[in-house]
């Protein structure tokens, strides 16, 4: 890719950005939030096109304006938002659109072949899982390892994979790390983007760092370090002795005890969140870690335990009582659960605080109004379905 340039309204995302791979290597994109990695990608993988530059595959000019195009010379973007269907199975997921028919003139797609060939696939990415198991059973993670297996169904040559840890526990970050030599002995190229600079420092061969839309540096395998990769991606280095760790006696912000979620219902957890302060909750896949936040924040029912907010106990039945006393809750799954992906940035923004939005209030769903007419005839009054929106 050579003087790629991207535009979006009112920002320029990309600004005469250059970017190569070659055959069997792993090359890590590294920068900040909003440095534009994901648009390169997604220009490589034919979602967006480019206002300036030219791709080049195998010293050919190339112009990839679908993601056909983009999959046709062996190009497979792994998506950190996964575009899949769950309510498929794993077997139907890989071969999607590329199904094998049997029966003729019927044609009728071949369950049994496609259960055969996603067998070995899934091997490959270490899934020990039955191609037949619903999609929707597996942990974002695994989930992850299925499209890596579907871009090897594929045979690409070029994976991209866009924060491809930031689900994953341990284990399966380090399975995940295992498989990128393996991809590697097969002459596929890999392009490895993530914020987790351990992880790059580990597996690869060559950094590029974006910053500000802009080329910001290369680094080769001998000069890859952590300190080196923070100075791509921010454009100086960082003093950490100059950080001073908060100290002195904080009045508590929340405290939880004895609270108890369905989950594991003979555990009690107590623990103190002070003013200004930014607490880890870590554990294993399933030990409790999202069911406890959505239990402190309402939508699950705890079985016990009280919560205290500024020293004075608070009692949350919803998540309405909890943003009004200024608890939020980011979701695991933003995009399932956190967001309505149909609805405009400001409908989304402003939904946990409607009333303060709209001052007359949402039209309640039971409400009936008079509908315009159509073709000259008036509509009999229906309640409305949906909630009504006051335009501000």
């Amino acid at each position: 890719m050579k003087g790629v340039s991207k535009r979006f309204p009112g920002v320029i995302t990309l600004n005469h950005v250059d970017f190569a791979v070659y055959p069997g290597e792993v090359v890590a994109l590294i920068g900040k939030n909003g440095a534009g990695k994901s648009t390169l990608m997604k220009i490589l993988g034919g979602l967006h096109r480019a206002d300036q530059g030219e791709i080049r595959i195998n010293g050919q000019a190339v112009e990839i304006r679908n993601v056909a195009e983009s999959l046709h010379p062996g190009i497979s973007l792994i998506h950190q938002e996964l575009n899949n269907l769950a309510n498929l199975d794993v077997a139907g997921n890989i071969f999607l659109g590329r199904e094998p028919l049997t029966g003729g003139f019927l044609r009728l797609i071949d369950r049994r072949k496609i259960a055969e060939e996603s067998r070995a696939y899934l091997k490959q990415v270490g899934l020990q899982i039955s191609p037949t198991t619903p999609l929707s059973a597996l942990s974002i993670a695994q989930q992850q390892l299925v499209e890596i297996a579907k871009a090897l169904s594929v045979n690409a040559r070029v994976i991209i994979m866009d924060e491809p840890t930031s689900s994953s526990t341990l284990t399966e970050t380090n399975r995940l790390l295992r498989l990128i030599p393996e991809l590697k002995a097969s002459a596929v190229s890999v392009v490895f983007i993530s914020h987790r600079l351990m992880e790059v420092q580990e597996c690869a061969d060559r950094v590029v760092g974006l910053r500000d839309g802009r080329n910001s540096g290369i680094l080769q395998r001998a000069q890859i370090s952590h300190d080196n990769m923070v100075r791509l991606m921010v454009g100086r280095n960082l003093d950490l002795k100059k950080s001073e760790a908060r100290t002195g006696n904080r009045d508590s912000r929340i405290e939880i005890r004895s609270f108890v979620s369905p989950l594991f219902p003979s555990h009690e957890i107590s623990f103190d969140l002070r003013q200004a302060e930014i607490l880890g909750l870590a554990g294993l896949v399933g030990a409790g870690r999202s069911e406890l936040a959505m239990t402190i924040f309402g939508i699950v029912k705890p079985l016990g335990g009280t919560v205290s907010f500024n020293n004075r106990q608070i009692r949350i039945r919803s998540p309405k009582d909890a943003i009004e006393h200024g608890i939020y809750l980011v979701p695991e799954d933003r995009r399932k659960t956190g967001l309505i992906t149909s609805m405009s940035v400001r409908k989304n923004v402003t939904l946990p605080d409607l009333w303060s939005y709209a001052p007359f209030g949402p039209f309640p769903p039971s409400a009936s109004w008079q509908l315009p007419k159509f073709n000259g005839k008036s509509s009999a009054p229906k309640p409305l379905p949906v909630t009504l929106w006051l335009k501000i």
